[in-house]
């Protein structure tokens, strides 16, 4: 029998992203959460990212400062009271860092933050969960280091789990964001159910997924976030970076259109002035770039902080998307709180961050495999968010004729 009360651990915690899709929940309650809040990827010298506040804020609970290579996990369910089997969901989105295509080097090199996948076996095994999700880059399933999950998934069925992974373009689901990750959701209490499930027969508006759409929705919530001082903020940036946003094309344009123009060429970084003269332009398109209107945005990396990092300038306006505007194409709540002096520790925290409307769909899924319904589709939008219920669709089934057949 499963009881009302439900309970969830967040290992690898962040901003509180995954943990978002439950905590909104009356039934749930986060008992538990860690993350060493180190900046990745450049260790301890990076400083901390200040995600734990983050964390705090917004669900009532600090986590725990700890590295979790090494932090026992007997450990942490004696902290929490917890007999093993009581658990209801551990959430453990370990680092996706060394994963990720983003850094070309990782195809070549294994590095040790990847054992942090395996090491999530460790705390399934000491609380045998009901439930357990992970969310990674997608690459930790298809790209050259398949055996850290390999090994998770041979350990996860061996402790009785069903498991499913799957990798999605999170567009697909409401996201107005072009963001493709793996998501694994395993049971140990029935079948799993995954996010191609909860979808079957339903897709998104493509108009409900675009930057125009996103950023009119927040800018319709002016009076609520009339004081919303920590979301409106974004970095300032030098004379020679204004002047060159200032000469980039509305709607999508690019330091290749700066370039391009003879007036406006010497604006340009020495690095993308070498690219010109080599004609090397499909590499790195999108730096200093504006998002476009009318598509979703690119991914929204860690790195967001910067418009020289990647297509995170306004479509129109002379600056970096404002942390708000940021969050809101990152799935977050309009209200999610961002508190902390430091502004590049937000963006940060954002672009580490899982989607909470994706991770609320997650949760709804969780909830069909603990009571056997699949959830009413209010159940699988997330409130206060971008997406919205009436931006659902039933997929068209095109009915063949006897001509097309032949």
């Amino acid at each position: 029998m499963v009881t009302s009360h439900k309970t969830a651990i967040d290992l690898f915690s962040c901003g509180g992203g995954m943990s978002a899709g439950f905590s909104g929940r009356p039934e749930w309650e986060i008992v538990a959460a860690v993350d060493l809040e180190v900046a990745k990827p450049s260790g301890r010298s990076s400083g901390e990212t200040g995600c734990n506040s983050i964390y705090e804020a917004n669900h009532g609970v600090r986590p725990l400062s700890a590295d979790l290579s090494t932090f026992p996990p007997e450990t942490l369910r004696e902290m929490t009271g917890l007999a093993k089997k009581e658990l209801t969901c551990l959430i453990s989105c370990a680092p996706c860092t060394d994963f990720s295509r983003a850094n070309p080097t990782n195809h070549l090199s294994d590095r040790q933050r990847n054992t942090l996948v395996g090491r999530s076996g460790d705390f399934v095994e000491e609380f045998l969960p009901k439930t357990f999700v992970m969310e990674n880059a997608r690459e930790l399933i298809t790209g050259n280091h398949p055996q850290h999950w390999l090994g998770l998934k041979q350990r996860l069925t061996s402790l009785g789990y069903d498991v499913r992974e799957e990798v999605h373009f999170l567009n697909r689901f409401g996201l107005p964001q072009v963001r493709e990750r793996a998501l694994i959701i395993a049971s140990r209490i029935g079948s799993a159910r995954a996010l191609g499930d909860l979808w079957e027969g339903w897709e998104v508006s493509p108009d409900a997924v675009t930057v125009r759409t996103a950023l009119t929705r927040l800018n319709n919530m002016a009076v609520e976030l009339e004081n919303d001082f920590e979301g409106a903020k974004y970095p300032n940036t030098g004379r020679k970076v204004s002047d060159r946003l200032a000469a980039t094309p509305h709607d999508g344009g690019g330091w290749v259109d700066v370039a391009r123009n003879d007036a406006t060429r010497h604006l340009c970084t020495p690095k993308c002035l070498k690219k010109w003269e080599d004609q090397d332009l499909g590499s790195h398109p999108d730096i200093y770039g504006r998002m476009w209107w009318d598509r979703p945005a690119p991914t929204i990396k860690r790195e967001c902080a910067h418009v020289g990092n990647g297509r995170y300038a306004h479509p129109e306006l002379n600056r970096l998307l404002t942390v708000r505007e940021m969050a809101t194409l990152q799935g977050f709540p309009f209200g999610y709180r961002f508190p902390g002096r430091s502004v590049a520790n937000k963006y940060r925290v954002i672009g580490d961050a899982v989607p909470p409307l994706i991770a609320w769909q997650v949760a709804a899924c969780v909830e069909w495999m603990l009571d056997g319904r699949k959830p009413r589709r209010e159940k699988w939008v997330m409130p206060g968010t971008t997406f919205q219920l009436a931006d659902l669709k039933r997929v068209s089934v095109e009915v063949e004729t006897e001509s097309q057949v032949a």
